[in-house]
């Protein structure tokens, strides 16, 4: 009944075949689909309404709001110099890491050698130091990095086809520019739909478990890092340029049986945790050797983040910011040489990045797609090391409660207790409000899609 023996049952992902949405709705079975739709009648109430509509949203526009444009192109160099910033015909890639945390990033505060190959691409990049999920599974992720919009507390926007169809998104972006676009994962397309929303994304190319040979499932969900790895050069070989190519990795998660060995062999979570954060990391180092000797590497931009964090390596609860802070780097040769070892220290969420990607590609704004839960990051540090002022910060949530993390401090709503847990520094009234008023503008946006 479930579809098949495998990991995931089926859905609409297992049909969905064109690029086309028509004929994809044509291979769906009409029956389940009005059955499904008379089950899964949804609610059209806000669950997460701390104030009136109108003081959410005035609170919600004056946290995006942190000075000019002009006045980050005058003052941050090399970030805002209109020539130092790549053309919008640069290649990108993006590497989606599973479970991938600052725990294990040496300049994140996280272990030392766990990932020496991370290291050397943030000492000839740009470290985003202060970037965390705003969710914690690989649906929320996902739609959070490619998107750009936040999770939400008790949804997946990615199971609900009608509304993720209308976010905009950086494969939807850069195909009408003219991009070629591939997707590599190593896992099964059904899980949490996400063949159904990838082919809705403009994806040319989408490569799955299904894709692989049964010798290179080496692991419970699926194909390892490394194999996908090099085939996401392989296939990245045959695209022409310019091209955004996505590749997603799977080993960093339960019950992490990598084909690996590092030093660390213990039998406990942490140490399996350990033992496959090295792996990702061995595997990504392979990448990049194969990727450099490629016709393509110099005109490509790569951007490394996690899909979202994790408990492990410290066993810590997925209320505590620690466990949501995650790597974000961005890496390459366009990139010019004092781009070098660049920090960005102000707070923000991966699901800013294809602000960032607009920036870095020079995109006219007004005729890009609005991106209103994306934030230029580079803008905001600029204004925070330019005027002094701590604007930046990250929301994360699940279904406990509700996270905000800035420069002055970092805690946790709890829904059932209707308090606050401060884990470090302070949050006065006015941050509190503005984490309330960010979740409930963002649900109304949720429930009105």
């Amino acid at each position: 009944m479930r579809g098949g023996l495998g990991v995931m049952p089926i859905n609409e992902s297992a049909v969905y075949f064109s690029p086309h949405l028509f004929d994809n709705h044509a291979a769906t079975n009409p029956g389940w689909s009005l059955g499904h739709s008379l089950v899964e009648t949804r609610s059209t109430v806000n669950r997460f309404a701390f104030m009136t509509d109108e003081v959410a949203q005035m609170q919600k526009n004056s946290l995006l709001q942190y000075g000019s444009a002009d006045f980050g192109f005058q003052f941050l160099s090399p970030s805002y110099s209109p020539d130092s910033v790549p053309s919008f015909d640069k290649n990108i890639v993006f590497l989606i890491l599973e479970s991938h945390t600052a725990q294990v990033v040496e300049e994140l505060g996280g272990e030392k050698g766990v990932c020496p190959n991370i290291s050397r691409l943030i000492r000839e990049g740009i470290l985003f130091e202060n970037i965390y999920g705003s969710g914690y599974r690989t649906d929320q992720g996902i739609v959070s990095v490619l998107a750009g919009y936040p999770a939400q507390p008790d949804q997946s926007i990615i199971l609900l086809e009608d509304k993720a169809a209308k976010l905009p998104s950086i494969p939807k972006v850069l195909k009408a520019k003219g991009y070629s676009t591939a997707f590599l994962y190593g896992g099964e397309l059904t899980f949490a739909n996400l063949g159904l929303w990838l082919t809705n994304q403009r994806f040319d190319k989408i490569i799955a478990e299904r894709d692989f040979t049964k010798a290179e499932k080496t692991q419970r969900w699926g194909v390892d890092d490394h194999i996908l790895l090099q085939r996401t050069v392989q296939e990245t070989n045959q695209l022409r340029e310019p091209f955004f190519a996505t590749a997603m990795t799977l080993s960093l998660h339960p019950p992490y049986d990598v084909p690996f060995q590092s030093k660390w062999t213990g039998s406990s979570d942490r140490e399996k945790f350990l033992n496959s954060a090295a792996f990702v990391d061995h595997a990504l180092g392979e990448f990049f050797k194969s990727a450099e000797q490629q016709p393509w590497y110099n005109n490509t931009v790569f951007v490394l983040v996690a899909d979202h964090g994790a408990s492990q390596p410290g066993g810590l609860g997925m209320d505590r910011p620690a466990s949501r802070h995650v790597p974000l780097i961005i890496f390459g040769k366009p990139l010019l040489k004092h781009w070098n070892n660049q920090k960005v220290k102000v707070f923000g969420n991966h699901h800013d990045i294809p602000e960032i990607i607009q920036r870095l590609l020079n995109h006219d704004r007004a005729a890009s797609p609005m991106l209103p839960w994306s934030r230029d990051l580079f803008l905001a540090d600029a204004v925070e090391k330019f005027e002094g002022k701590n604007i930046g910060f990250a929301y994360y949530t699940n279904e406990n409660g509700l996270g905000w993390a800035t420069a002055r401090g970092k805690g946790f709503y709890e829904f059932g207790s209707k308090e606050w847990r401060i884990f470090e520094g302070e949050l006065d009234s006015v941050d509190r409000a503005n984490a309330q008023a960010y979740l409930q503008t963002l649900y109304l946006d949720f429930l009105s899609k």
